[in-house]
């Protein structure tokens, strides 16, 4: 009855420690986002900082670029004071760096940026935020968040947890949040304010 009740006490303890290790993945770690200095990437990135802190622990910083050179050179870099982690991308920019021409479908070039980033550059394109907006060009194009595959190693439950913006944000939401942080409110607490009211965090 003895190895009985202590055989029940060490299963309990290994079901605590495996659940505590999946919920707890992210903890103790840094990620960096990488972002362009322009008002749309300043409140992208600081929505995933917020949404990943607050749902896992994460820390979490941001890297600014002037430019999407030095965005994707860091996206491939692998020192720790250069590389990023994740960033906001769309399929217009995309498709030029891929060396592509763009689809009439947005949906299919989603597809195919998704295909071309997995297979060339060990990228990985999330699900989409809704939004249409581009850096870069007046016409519309799909964005994402896109992560280092090499990242989900020590990151397994970021797609889960990115992916519950999915959808999220329409043109009229991404309009919105963007002139607040142009008219001077900072990017992190209306990207708070953003997750807040919708209740992701």
């Amino acid at each position: 009855m003895l190895h009985g009740f202590i055989r029940t006490i060490i299963a309990t303890i290994l079901l605590t420690v495996v659940f505590s290790g999946a919920s707890q993945a992210c903890v103790g770690r840094i990620l960096y986002i990488g972002a362009l200095e322009n008002n749309a990437d300043k409140v992208m990135a600081e929505m995933l900082v917020t949404l990943i802190n607050e749902r896992t622990g994460t820390n979490v910083k941001v890297r600014y670029f002037d430019n999407l050179d030095g965005l994707y050179k860091a996206l491939k870099a692998h020192d720790e004071n250069e590389r990023v982690d994740i960033i906001v991308e769309d399929t217009a920019d995309a498709m030029k760096i891929m060396n592509r021409e763009r689809l009439p479908d947005l949906d299919q070039e989603y597809a195919s940026a998704k295909n071309l980033y997995e297979k060339e550059m060990d990228i990985i394109w999330l699900n989409p935020f809704g939004f249409r907006n581009t850096k870069s060009e007046n016409s519309p194009a799909v964005n994402a968040p896109i992560i280092r595959r090499d990242v989900l190693t020590n990151f397994p439950l970021l797609p889960r947890i990115l992916n519950k913006l999915s959808g999220a944000i329409n043109d009229q939401t991404f309009a919105e949040i963007t002139d607040k942080v142009s008219s001077g409110e900072k990017p992190k607490n209306v990207a708070k304010d953003f997750l807040k009211a919708r209740k992701f965090i």
